[in-house]
C-alpha cells in the first residue's frame, strides 16, 4: 500500500482507544462506482489552480454584509450579517441577540444553526453555547429551524444582561433571501 494510500486511510480512523472508526467506504460515499478505490481519481477532482492561487483572498473573501441597515435592526435588538453569500448552493448568516433582548427573525428557508456564544431561548428551546464539551456530552448548541418554523418567526430570547447571543445560521441550495 502506498504512503498516500496509508495517510488518506488513516483519516477514516477514530483517534480514541474502544471508539469505532469510520469504515473505508466513507471516504468514496460520493464517488462513481467505476472510481471506488482508484486515488488517483480523487486527486483529479481537487481543483488545484484554486487551491494554490497566490491571491485566493482577493477573489474569495466576503466581508460581512449586513442583511438591513444596521441601525434598524439594532433598534430591533439584534444584528445579522451575510458572511457566505457568493453561491447559490449555500449561504450563511451571523445573528446576534443583544443582552437583554427578545426577538422575532424570519427567514424564508430551512436552516440549520450552531450557537456560538451565550445562552436563552430559541422558540421553545433553551438554547447554550458549552465552554467545554466532553466526549459523548449532549450539548444545546445546534439546532434545524424548518422552512416553516423560519417562514412564520423563531422568537430568540438572551436573558444576559452583558453577553450577546451570537449564532451562524446554514442554508442549503436556492435561498430565496439570497441576492447574489
Amino acid at each position: 500500500m502506498s504512503r498516500r494510500r496509508r495517510r488518506t486511510y488513516s483519516r477514516c480512523g477514530s483517534p480514541l482507544p474502544g471508539i469505532p472508526s469510520s469504515p473505508p467506504s466513507s471516504l468514496w460515499k460520493d464517488t462513481p462506482k467505476d472510481k471506488v478505490g482508484d486515488i488517483d481519481a480523487m486527486i483529479e477532482v481537487l481543483d488545484w489552480e484554486a487551491n494554490i492561487d497566490p491571491d485566493f483572498a482577493a477573489h474569495h473573501f466576503m466581508p460581512p454584509r449586513p442583511v438591513r441597515p444596521r441601525a434598524e435592526m439594532e433598534a430591533e435588538g439584534y444584528i445579522e450579517n451575510w458572511i457566505a453569500y457568493k453561491s447559490s448552493e449555500y449561504s450563511a448568516k451571523e445573528l446576534t441577540v443583544l443582552p437583554g433582548r427578545t426577538v422575532t427573525i424570519k427567514d424564508s428557508a430551512a436552516y440549520g444553526m450552531i450557537l456560538l456564544q451565550g445562552h436563552g431561548r430559541m422558540g421553545a428551546w433553551e438554547i447554550d453555547c458549552p465552554a467545554l464539551i466532553r466526549f459523548g456530552q449532549l450539548t444545546m448548541d445546534e439546532f434545524f429551524v424548518t422552512e416553516a418554523a423560519a417562514r412564520a418567526g423563531v422568537v430568540i430570547a438572551n436573558p444576559s444582561r452583558t453577553d450577546p447571543l451570537v449564532m451562524l445560521k446554514h442554508i442549503g441550495p436556492g435561498n430565496p433571501d439570497l441576492a447574489l
